[in-house]
This record gives structure tokens, C-alpha cells and sequence, in this order.
């Protein structure tokens, strides 16, 4: 399943719109606390003018006054409740939206969004994006308070805001600059980050090969290596930020005096009262506020950097289209002059091939023939980029995700073993709720798998924990297949999923399999002349091309053929 990508200022949009009720409400409190800020200079002047008058009229303009600051510290309070917590619902939610993507995207995705840099994706740039709440919250506020202040200045005195608003033109000619070249250095200390926690990750893949080799020191280097440019990056930023802050400081002292000035020779010329200079001085503060948000405009840029970085991952998933079938499906293949290309290498080139239901097909070749990319089209963990993958007649492309599951399911030859308890790996993808050890098809698919005994023989049984299982290699396969067993599609495909199992064992297995499983269609890569020579038939890849199809038998004949399971020179074609 893909995904359109949006645009980053679509993205900011869409992500202000994902926790309506909290930015509803914190918009609300905003208005009020805005509100309270322009009404607070003027009951301040007010009860100034009533304490020079002899005191006439100080308890009303006192009790307004108290009024005023405890309607703006309650507004103050909802509206940091609120702008908090529609920031943790947004980047849930745009963190989920990402992971369903990067999921969505299969094998591929993860060599184009390594597992460092789509950590570093998922959590500082979803982090950084879902800021954008709290940041406009802020920017309607302080915008709409200075306007309003400019407002009320002007019917104090035409003088004041006139000389705010020049400032006002100064300040944005210094901002253009900046929000350019800061973006762009904001966006690229996060790339150089993901960069090093790519590198981080695989060494951490690799620790025990690292220590065996004594390579620690060699491989902390290479981690590290991206670090100085790194630091240039975060120095060029940060001596954006200090000329921004200085520009911003002189500027806003020198208006300050201005405004001071002006509002004092408003007074010496009889035209503002001291109360009214009060307030002038209020409003001055608060239409400030809007050239003082320096923080807030950096804020900007690193929202607008961390959602460049998403955007690729946050698009609306494009749907399959459902088409009728039957509930369980045939099981019939048809793969039909399929190209797939990883990158710049072109891994099938045209390959057709055709699954009977209920047949085994063996896939043969060398490394890099492409046969782990064949058979990952049919759970469409790689999507092709020319032809058409079939199953029972429908395209892949268009069958739900859900559907999908269930006509195929995957036994790898390194099987990640996802949940906290051998029962949970056995049982993950199933659809029941009960705990996993309440599932009989859980118990059943073990017995299948013939790993059921060395379960039982451990001290808590399915619900050891999988960290602490000390299973072999041949065994955690056997898990692999219980779990493939456990969800019963109608294909089963198996990437050399038994290269770890003696011969005995695997033909005790591929037996057990065939009894509780019948008529499957059956894919099996292998590297065993055995396992080829139970096959209906035999796919033999050269060059991510079908070079030959047909009995094992038959291809046995090719000296080339043979040599791919004697260890010959043409075994690595």
C-alpha cells in the first residue's frame, strides 16, 4: 500500500485539525486570556485617575481590576491545559499516520527510510511537526492582542501606533532572511541526525561481530563520523538565532523609547491624561509582544523543518479497491512478466510465472537471483514496478490488507519473534482477543511446527518471555512456522524457512504441514536438493530471470543447475 504525499504547509493544516475539541477550547481560553490582557491597562489607568481624584470611584475601578486578573489567570491556566494536551493528542496521532505508512511501504521502505533516520523521523520530526498547536495558539493570541492594542492606542493617540507599525515593517524585513536560511539549516541538522542514528542502529544490529573482531574503537568512529558537520550545522543555526536576537533586542528598546517619548509629549501637550499614559504604556507592551516572539518565530522554522521531514511518510494512504471473492480463497498464482527495481538495480526483469492451487513450487538460484523478491510479491512485502502479480484472478494490488492476510502468509528464514511471550510470536496475527494461551489454534500450530516439546520443557511454557526463550536457530524457525500455521492462509510461503532443521526434522515437518494444512499452495525457497525434488514443481532464477521451469529431475540434467546445491562455480550465478 503507498501513500500520497502532501505538501508541508498541508500538513501543518491537516495536523491543526486532528485534536478539534482541545484546540476548540484552547483557542476559547486564548480569546479570553486576550481579552483580559487588552482590558487590564485600561482598568489599571482607570483606578490610577480614581486614586488621584481623592479615592472617588476606587472600589469599583479596584474590584474591575481583580476581576480582570483572575478572568485572565483562569483563561491562562485552561488554555495551557488544553494547548498541552492537544499537542500529545496531535503527535500521537501523526506518529501513528507515519508508522502505517513506514509499515505500509514494505521491504523497500526500509532502504528508503533506514531504521535510524525513520526513528529520527518518527519521533523528533512528528515531535517537532505536532508543535504546530501550541505555536499558532500562540501566534492568534499575541496577533490578535497587538491588534487590537494598535487599535486602542490610536484612539488614545494617532502618534503611538504610527510609530509601532514602523517598527513593525523593520522587524519583517529582518524575518525573510532568517526563515529562509534557518529552515534550511534546521532541516539538515535533522538529516545529519538521522544519519549518525542510522549508523548507531547498525552497529547496535552487529554488536557481537564488533566484539568478536575488536573493531569497537573503528566502529565508534564510524558513527561519530557525521558529528563535525553536524556541529557546523548547530553553530550556523545558533549564529542565525544571536543575530536575529540582537537585531531584535536594539530594535525593540529603541521603539519602546519612542513610543515613551510620544506618549510623553502627548501628556505635556494636555492630550492624555497620567491614566492614559498608563494605559498607552500597556498597550505599547502588548503590540510589542508581537515583534518581542522571537522564540516563537524560531519555533516556526523548526516546525516547518521537522514536517519537511515527515511529509514524505504522512500522506493518506491509498486504498485498495475490494473486489468479490471467495471467503477463503483457491489459492491459484499468477505472476505475470514482473519488473521490480531496488534503487538503481534492476532485481526482476520481466519474470512470469504461474502457481497452481494447491501446488508446492520451489524457488532455486544463486545469491542475488532475486528470489526473496519473487515471493514477497505475493504478500506484497515489494511491489512491482511493471506487470501484474494475480491471485485467484484479482490483482494483489487491489485486495484490502485485511483479505490479503488471509489468502497469504510468510515463515522467514530469520524470523522476528514479535510480542512478549513465545505464545504471543506463535499467535501474532490472530484475530482473537483472549490471551494468546486461551487460542487453541496457538497450541495447535506449535504441535505442527514440532516445537510445542520445547516449549513445554521451558519453566513458564508459551508464556516465557521471547527475550529470555534461549531457543536455537533451527528452533525459533520452527516458531516462525507455528505462527504462519496458527493464521491457516490458503498460500504459504517459505523464504528458506527450514535452512536451519536437519533433513529429518524438516521432512517430519514439511509432513506435519501437508496433514494439517491441505491443498495449500505452497512456495518454498531453498537451497536443498531434497526439498526441490518434493516440489511439483521448480522455479530456477538466474539474473532475476525464470531461466528455467519444470521438474527437479528434469533441471537436474543442467550442470549448471546441479551446481547450485554441490557448491560448483556456476552456484554463483
Amino acid at each position: 500500500m503507498t501513500a500520497t504525499p502532501v505538501g508541508t504547509d498541508r500538513l501543518l493544516a491537516v495536523t491543526l485539525r486532528a485534536q478539534p475539541g482541545w484546540f476548540a477550547t484552547a483557542v476559547l481560553a486564548g480569546l479570553c486570556s486576550a481579552a483580559g490582557a487588552l482590558v487590564l491597562p485600561a482598568a489599571m489607568g482607570r483606578a490610577l485617575d480614581a486614586a488621584l481624584a481623592g479615592g472617588h470611584g476606587l472600589v469599583p475601578a479596584l474590584t474591575l481590576l481583580a476581576i480582570v486578573i483572575a478572568v485572565g489567570t483562569l483563561a491562562d491556566v485552561l488554555g495551557q491545559i488544553a494547548g498541552t494536551a492537544g499537542v500529545a493528542g496531535t503527535t500521537a496521532w501523526l506518529r501513528r499516520r507515519i508508522l502505517g505508512n513506514l509499515l505500509g511501504l514494505g521491504l523497500p521502505g526500509q532502504q528508503q527510510y533506514p531504521a535510524g533516520d525513520a526513528v529520527t523521523r518518527l519521533i523528533a520530526g512528528a515531535g517537532s511537526t505536532g508543535r504546530i498547536v501550541s505555536l499558532v495558539l500562540t501566534a492568534v493570541r499575541t496577533a490578535v492582542t497587538a491588534l487590537a492594542a494598535l487599535v486602542l492606542l490610536f484612539l488614545l493617540d494617532w502618534t503611538l501606533p504610527v510609530t509601532l507599525l514602523g517598527g513593525l515593517l523593520v522587524s519583517v524585513a529582518l524575518l525573510r532572511p532568517f526563515t529562509r536560511q534557518a529552515t534550511s539549516a534546521f532541516e539538515e541538522y535533522q538529516t545529519v541526525q538521522g544519519r549518525i542514528a542510522s549508523r548507531l542502529v547498525d552497529a547496535l544490529a552487529g554488536l557481537r561481530t564488533i566484539r568478536a573482531s575488536g573493531t569497537v574503537d573503528r566502529e565508534v568512529d564510524r558513527v561519530l563520523e557525521p558529528l563535525p558537520e553536524l556541529r557546523s550545522v548547530g553553530v550556523h543555526t545558533w549564529l542565525l538565532q544571536r543575530r536575529l536576537a540582537w537585531s531584535f533586542g536594539l530594535l525593540i528598546r529603541l521603539l519602546q523609547l519612542a513610543v515613551l517619548a510620544a506618549a510623553g509629549w502627548a501628556v505635556s501637550a494636555g492630550r492624555l491624561s497620567p491614566g492614559d499614559l498608563v494605559a498607552a504604556v500597556g498597550y505599547a507592551g502588548i503590540a510589542l509582544q508581537a515583534i518581542e516572539q522571537i522564540d516563537l518565530f524560531v519555533e516556526l522554522v523548526q516546525v516547518r523543518a521537522g514536517a519537511a521531514r515527515v511529509r514524505p511518510l504522512t500522506g493518506t494512504p491509498q486504498a485498495a479497491v475490494p473486489r468479490a471473492r471467495s471467503e477463503h480463497g483457491i489459492g491459484d498464482v499468477e505472476i505475470r512478466d514482473v519488473t521490480v527495481r531496488l534503487g538503481d538495480r534492476t532485481v526482476l526483469d520481466g519474470c512470469s510465472l504461474r502457481l497452481p492451487a494447491g501446488t508446492t513450487t520451489a524457488v532455486v538460484g544463486g545469491s542475488g537471483a532475486g528470489k526473496s523478491v519473487l515471493v514477497g510479491l505475493l504478500g506484497r512485502l515489494y511491489q512491482p514496478d511493471a506487470g501484474q502479480v494475480l491471485i485467484d484472478g484479482q490483482p494483489v494490488a487491489h485486495l484490502p490488507d485485511t483479505d490479503l492476510r488471509r489468502l497469504v502468509g510468510y515463515a522467514f528464514e530469520r524470523p522476528a519473534l514479535v510480542g512478549a511471550t513465545l505464545a504471543d510470536a506463535v499467535g501474532y496475527g490472530l484475530p482473537a482477543q483472549p490471551p494468546a494461551t486461551e487460542v487453541p489454534a496457538v497450541t495447535t500450530a506449535a504441535q505442527t511446527a514440532l516445537v510445542d516439546g520445547v516449549v513445554a520443557k521451558l519453566p513458564h511454557g508459551y508464556l516465557t518471555q521471547v527475550r529470555e526463550a534461549p531457543l536455537s536457530g533451527g528452533e525459533r524457525q520452527r516458531v516462525g512456522i507455528a505462527r504462519l500455521v496458527a493464521m491457516r492462509p490458503a498460500i504459504l510461503v517459505l523464504d528458506d524457512a527450514t535452512s536451519s532443521l536437519d533433513t529429518a526434522t524438516e521432512v517430519e515437518l514439511q509432513a506435519a504441514l501437508a496433514r494439517t494444512l491441505p491443498g495449500r499452495t505452497k512456495l518454498v525457497v531453498t537451497h536443498r536438493a531434497r526439498s526441490a525434488a518434493q516440489a511439483d514443481q521448480v522455479a530456477w532464477l538466474v539474473g532475476g530471470r525464470v531461466r528455467a521451469l519444470g521438474r527437479h529431475a528434469e533441471l537436474w540434467r543442467d550442470a549448471d543447475y546441479r551446481a547450485l546445491f554441490t557448491g560448483g562455480a556456476e552456484a554463483a550465478r
